[in-house]
């Protein structure tokens, strides 16, 4: 009797039809089973926020009781959304808006952004300063129409810092934009503090530190405004 001629090399068995490993089968949804989970988002990596590190139900419920707070290095992004909320709480009520600024930081254009929508508000509007303010944020604080600091704040009024990155043949066009800018925010601080400009603006040339009770005796802050 013959035997069945097999292959060689053997050839391994074939796997098994897809899928593979099955899939899990499809019962039907009933009424008590829940939705399924949505997909994880990336949040935004923005370097600051109108509140730093939280989310937006908070900032939203500080705007309910017509508290803005502003804090860390400031963009082009958060400033944006400050002006909106300025206006926002300036728009739906008469009642004071409260400023909180903890440890802010902005380059010169976001300051006199900042400086210019304050102007704007019908409102008034009462700073509180936290932490350190340093160059042009200091503008911010000064003012508003109602200023107070914490009692282990620092103001250093500081010159803001020229662009870089200007191409060579825009230099001088920027250079001269940059010293019509700072002359604008030391004659807005001066106005603020009720000093010269000229000895404002040397201030800023030496980075002049302040403490809360130097503040208020610059005129940074109200003299009827205890630390707190």
């Amino acid at each position: 009797m013959s035997r069945p001629m097999g292959t060689w090399p053997p050839v391994p068995p074939r796997p098994p039809d897809p899928p593979f490993p099955p899939r899990t089968p499809e019962w039907p949804r009933t009424p008590w089973q829940p939705e399924p989970r949505p997909p994880a988002t990336t949040p935004s990596s923005a370097s600051a926020a109108v509140v730093v590190g939280t989310g937006d139900w908070l900032a939203e419920r500080l705007l309910e009781q017509r508290v803005l707070t502003l804090a860390g290095e400031l963009d082009a992004e958060a400033v944006n959304r400050a002006v909106a909320e300025l206006a926002l709480l300036d728009a739906t009520g008469d009642g004071p808006v409260r400023l909180q600024l903890s440890g802010v930081g902005v380059d010169l254009d976001g300051a006199l952004t900042l400086v210019d929508a304050l102007d704007l508000v019908g409102a008034p509007v009462h700073a509180t300063c936290l932490g350190t303010l340093t160059g042009p944020a200091v503008a911010v604080l000064a003012v508003a129409d109602r200023r107070a600091a914490g009692a282990h704040a620092t103001l250093r009024l500081r010159e803001p810092r020229a662009p870089r990155g200007v191409p060579g043949h825009e230099v001088q066009a920027w250079a001269d934009e940059h010293a019509r800018q700072v002359r604008r925010l030391q004659e807005r601080l001066a106005d603020a503090c009720g000093r010269p400009v000229e000895q404002v603006a040397a201030d800023m040339r030496e980075g002049r530190l302040l403490n809360a009770a130097e503040a208020r005796e610059y005129g940074l802050l109200d003299a009827d405004e205890p630390a707190r």
